[in-house]
């Protein structure tokens, strides 16, 4: 196996530094950071692009720090505990920034509000793990396929940690090869344990507070509807009912649009409505059935985006104030919002649209992933 040292110039969004092997080709690396020298072992080659082993740091960025856990580097879970939190902040600041212009075209970007966590580790309330036939329980590995045998996770509260250890006691085969471990289920508001769920409970209040305080800045006439795609048990969907003359979701797994439902009546929001439905078959209803007056549109879908179908039907309704859109993916964002842009200001015969508020929530500390809350508006 080939070994070189190489500089690291970036970090790609997923975690792995990037650098340029002497014949010119872009080599990734995992757990580097932009500035250090490393030598590496090469994997596998691609067209254009390589894939390398770290083997030695050469000379360390400043921002490089020991990572707490025992875990990191094999498990696949996280990607950045060998980097302080604020070079984290930074890398994904600006990975979220040139995705946006790379891909998004998206050339005036207002300033980016950034919320750092404030618990970068012991934060999450459900992680999801897996058995294997030689019986590890645990996290996939970087590789996708092994599991890593995980005794306790750092980025998991100490409730999760306890209930993982019982698992982990009980006789083999007395659980299956996947199991959801919440930290509570009692406070989880009879969510399913299958369904989506906001898994930082602290950073969820505050996106949910950032997105109240920004939706109707001033006085500002406020339009009376607000319609939730992708809604799951209607997190957004009832923490903003109270600034909406109604409000209305929509999901296609049926059982969150139950829980949502339930929610709704045992906290009394009479004005939420909740729909299961196949958003993307049914995307003319939903517009349809709706109040005619000017509403907020709010979408979180999955890390694949908006369907094509979806967004032109949304993008060609006329009715829409004001669209807010919640990703974990900034590629799929940044492709969406484009598209969404286009199709809406050709439809809309000369008014522009533009992006008015962006935000870098870090639901995720220590691990590649990125929630961004992106506001589209027009402008005059």
């Amino acid at each position: 196996m080939i070994e070189t040292p190489v500089t690291i110039q970036d970090v790609a969004f997923g975690g792995a530094g990037v650098g340029r092997l002497p014949d010119g080709r872009i080599v990734f690396v995992p757990r580097t950071l932009t500035g250090e020298t490393v030598r590496i072992r090469l994997g596998r080659l691609r067209k254009g692009f390589a894939e390398a082993e770290l083997i030695e740091v050469l000379t360390a960025s400043p921002h490089r720090t020991a990572p707490p856990c025992v875990y990191f580097g094999p498990c696949g879970g996280c990607a950045y505990q060998h980097a302080t939190y604020e070079e984290q902040l930074r890398i994904k600041e600006k990975q979220l920034h040139d995705t946006l212009t790379r891909i998004g075209g998206l050339r005036s970007l207002p300033p980016i509000h950034v919320e750092a966590a404030d618990h970068s580790l012991g934060y999450r309330n459900k992680i999801v793990i897996h058995r294997d036939e030689k019986n590890r329980l645990g996290f996939y590995a970087t590789d996708h396929r092994r599991i890593v045998d995980i005794e306790r996770c750092l980025i998991a509260n100490d409730r999760v940690n306890e209930r993982l250890a019982a698992v982990r006691k009980g006789p083999s085969g007395s659980h299956g090869s996947r199991n959801v471990i919440l930290s509570d289920p009692g406070q989880r508001e009879d969510v399913p344990r299958e369904s989506f769920h906001q898994v930082n409970t602290a950073m969820a209040g505050k996106l949910l507070k950032w997105l109240r305080e920004r939706i109707f800045p001033g006085k500002a006439e406020r339009p009376a509807q607000l319609l939730d795609l992708y809604c799951g048990a209607g997190f957004f969907t009832l923490g903003l009912a109270d600034s909406f003359a109604g409000v209305c979701g929509v999901d296609r797994d049926e059982r969150a649009i139950h829980a949502a439902t339930a929610r709704a009546q045992k906290t009394g929001v009479a004005a939420a409505r909740f729909f299961a439905a196949d958003i993307e078959e049914k995307m003319d209803w939903i517009l349809e059935s709706r109040p005619p007056e000017p509403f907020i549109l709010l979408v979180d879908p999955p890390r694949e985006g908006l369907p094509r179908c979806v967004m032109e039907s949304l993008a060609r309704c006329g009715h829409v104030a004001s669209f807010i859109y919640i990703s974990c993916n900034p590629a799929t964002l940044a492709r969406d919002l484009k598209g969404f842009i286009q199709i809406a200001e050709q439809a809309a015969a000369g008014e522009k649209l533009g992006l008015r508020q962006l935000a870098l929530f870090d639901m995720f500390p220590q691990t590649a992933h990125i929630e961004t809350v992106a506001i589209l508006g027009k402008t005059h």
